[in-house]
């Protein structure tokens, strides 16, 4: 009979020690529920600057939004070029050393300077978008560095070719995705609407569309 007692003292004690390992696994499972829910939160507040409130923005101060185009050539996307070319972005009209703005928030691939379309900025953006903003006059943003949709990037200029007297200040946007240009109007950016000359065949940058949507061949004009 005595051991009666004692498997009764056991099985209490287990019972006691499976209590207590409960409660220390609630609070484990709690604190690391807590804090994985303080992380991300964390990551959302730092994301949140870079979000995309809008599909997109209108790239320069303008409104409505002008489509280049004067005695030396029409800005529209696709519209022709010389030796059978055609536009491969479109082309804002602005006033000079006006800001101009990424359309969508994302990384800085590249900022240089282009015989045709002189000083640039090359901004990669998710959903394999790409922007490219040309004939700057300042650029105000670094390779590599994360942007938030509507910053300022650069300020209108006439570099490359759009020095010529006669081309009006202009921003020349181009949007790529998947590797191929497209008309940046579809992202649903809205334009005044102008009565152009289809036979205009002067080009003002290197935005031109060539058989082979390579992106390393994008700058031949």
């Amino acid at each position: 009979m005595r051991g009666i007692p004692v498997f009764y003292g056991i099985i209490c004690h287990s019972v006691g020690i499976m209590k207590r390992v409960s409660r220390i696994s609630f609070r484990l499972w709690t604190f690391f529920l807590g804090l994985a829910a303080g992380i991300a939160l964390t990551v959302g507040f730092l994301e949140l600057p870079y979000l995309n409130f809008h599909p997109v923005i209108p790239p320069v101060e303008a409104h409505p939004l002008v489509v280049r185009h004067d005695a030396k050539g029409d800005g529209r996307f696709e519209a022709p070029r010389s030796g059978n070319r055609r536009h491969r972005g479109i082309d804002f009209a602005a006033p000079l050393d006006s800001p101009v703005r990424a359309i969508r928030s994302g990384t800085v691939l590249e900022v240089g300077f282009h015989k045709g379309l002189g000083r640039f900025v090359e901004v990669e953006h998710e959903r394999n978008l790409r922007s490219l903003y040309a004939h700057l006059n300042t650029v105000t943003v670094e390779a590599g560095e994360r942007i938030k949709q509507g910053k300022v990037i650069g300020t209108i200029g006439k570099t490359g070719n759009a020095r010529h007297p006669w081309i009006i200040p202009h921003l020349h946007l181009e949007v790529w995705e998947d590797g191929t240009p497209i008309d940046p109007l579809s992202l649903g950016l809205e334009v005044q609407g102008v009565e152009v000359d289809s036979s205009t065949e002067e080009s003002d940058a290197r935005g031109i569309v060539s058989p082979s949507p390579d992106m390393s061949k994008r700058w031949d004009d």
